[in-house]
């Protein structure tokens, strides 16, 4: 029996590793129950193979498992003899609400057999795009975030998308007529663009107003300034990244006289928007006080406004630069 306070023991138990758990779970029946709970209950990379086990023979623990998470930084070559393992602990977690698959490669074939069996909240995967992921996806209609890394394909079998509950998408400009329309999405990034690419005009087809999006510059830069006010009327925290560019397209690496003069017209269209960030300009010239103020001059309502100069190609270190705007000016904030 455990011998000090419940309340006490509940405060310990996050706190025990996993190599201490499983020795917990065989001291008794009563500590047995909670050490098991924690143990199975958020499975992440590192522990993936011996978990698999557990899960794909024992129906109890499948049950006890919301959330799980694999990559390949933490199996090396031993990822493919790890998969088919995961696909068969797969069909048992009927509770399972988080799936991370941060495995680049064609490895969609492991949801396959578990199509049906869980509803998750939160999918995350690296595979390919292909016709086993477009299935599992059509199954997944509780969906509140979703974050795909390759650009979506044609369905061989067209099904109506239904995703009623989706907050959040993280993937390919190409995605973004599949998982806008229709749905409450309200934060987007997009990763990149293709020289084909998703439409715009698809983001003011949300239910729900975009208030939070992060999105390429070329994605963006030809569209008026009264269309982008229309597509999005309550956008609060807006970050335009420079590094996803078309192959057909040059990058402008430098925050640019022209680029300041965009980004000023587009922040007086769309006047709902309170922080700015530009990824991926070229800062060598130090971007003083008076340049934010004149980016954000006809736009009040933005109070933060960051930069971060990635370095690509330079053999610098990436460098981040905050202001706040203040009753006095522009501030940097350390």
């Amino acid at each position: 029996m455990i011998s000090f306070p419940f309340d006490v023991f509940m405060e310990i138990l996050p706190l025990v590793d996993f190599t201490d758990l499983a020795a917990m779970a065989a001291t008794n029946k009563d500590l047995s129950a909670y050490a098991l709970d924690r143990m199975y209950q958020h499975i992440v990379s590192k522990n993936m193979q011996r978990a698999c086990e557990s899960i794909a023979s024992n129906p109890s623990l499948a049950q006890r498992v919301q959330s799980l998470e694999i990559n390949r930084s933490d199996h090396g070559a031993n990822i493919e003899t790890i998969l088919p393992a995961l696909r068969d602990a797969l069909r048992n977690t009927r509770n399972l609400r988080t799936l991370k698959l941060d495995v680049d490669g064609q490895h969609s074939w492991i949801l396959t057999p578990s199509l049906g069996v869980f509803k998750l909240r939160s999918f995350s995967s690296m595979s390919y795009t292909d016709q086993p992921l477009l299935d599992f996806l059509h199954h997944q209609t509780e969906l509140e975030e979703l974050r795909l890394a390759h650009s979506f394909i044609e369905s061989q079998s067209p099904v109506p998308w239904d995703f009623p509950h989706l907050k959040k998408f993280d993937g390919p400009m190409s995605w973004i007529e599949v998982v806008v329309p229709r749905h409450p999405v309200s934060h987007v990034i997009v990763t990149h663009v293709s020289s084909v690419y998703g439409t715009l005009a698809a983001m003011g087809m949300t239910t729900a107003p975009i208030r939070h999006l992060q999105i390429p510059f070329h994605a963006m830069h030809k569209r008026t300034y009264e269309e982008l006010k229309i597509l999005f009327p309550a956008l609060v925290d807006l970050t335009i990244t420079n590094d996803a560019v078309p192959h057909n397209q040059t990058i402008v690496s430098s925050l640019s006289a022209w680029v300041q003069g965009w980004l000023q017209g587009l922040l007086a269209a769309i006047s709902t928007v309170e922080s700015v960030c530009l990824l991926g300009y070229d800062l060598t010239d130090e971007c003083d006080e008076e340049t934010v103020r004149k980016m954000t001059e006809r736009a009040p309502a933005v109070r933060k406004f960051s930069l971060q100069d990635r370095g690509l190609g330079s053999g610098r270190n990436s460098r981040m630069i905050h202001w706040e705007r203040r009753s006095s000016g522009w501030e940097v904030r350390q």
